[in-house]
């Protein structure tokens, strides 16, 4: 009895010693800048896919104050440019996006400019396939973006 216990503990032991080897390998893979970056992202990929999606919802909605909201507070353009400038901005736009496809996310990384955007904790690029409708002209066009999303307090922004 003891020794089939022995043998299933060695075996269990050896299963997750597996498993934990296959995440690193996965990780690695991912292609995060570290293995513990790739594991990160594989924890970290939903909580970006939803802040993408928002944004871009945001965008497709025309909802300004939601598409201002999800600028990282640390981007150049948000540290130069309060709402209503914002919004003068964007007032004579004729561009709009009616859809959206997230292709790949990718480039999980640390931030390596701390000096600059010392409230910036991690950094991904969220390439996007969208279409859109060019009001003053009636126009439409498909486009392939890559955006960069960063984190800070661990809240994911459009950078």
């Amino acid at each position: 009895m003891k020794m089939i216990d022995y043998k299933r503990s060695k075996q269990k032991k050896l299963i997750m010693i597996g498993g934990i080897l296959l995440a690193a390998v996965a990780a690695i893979l991912i292609g995060g800048d570290t293995p513990l970056n790739g594991i990160e992202f594989l924890f970290e990929r939903p909580a970006i896919e939803q802040a993408a999606g928002a944004y871009f919802r945001a965008e497709m909605e025309h909802n300004l104050p939601q598409v201002y909201a999800r600028l990282a507070p640390s981007s150049p353009y948000k540290r130069a440019h309060n709402y209503q400038q914002f919004l003068q901005d964007v007032a004579d736009s004729p561009v709009r996006i009616q859809t959206y496809r997230i292709v790949d996310i990718y480039r999980f990384r640390n931030n390596d400019n701390k000096a600059i955007y010392p409230a910036v904790e991690k950094l991904v690029q969220v390439e996007v396939d969208v279409d859109i409708y060019f009001q003053d002209t009636g126009g439409r066009n498909s486009y392939n973006y890559c955006f960069t999303f960063l984190r800070e307090k661990g809240v994911w922004y459009k950078g």
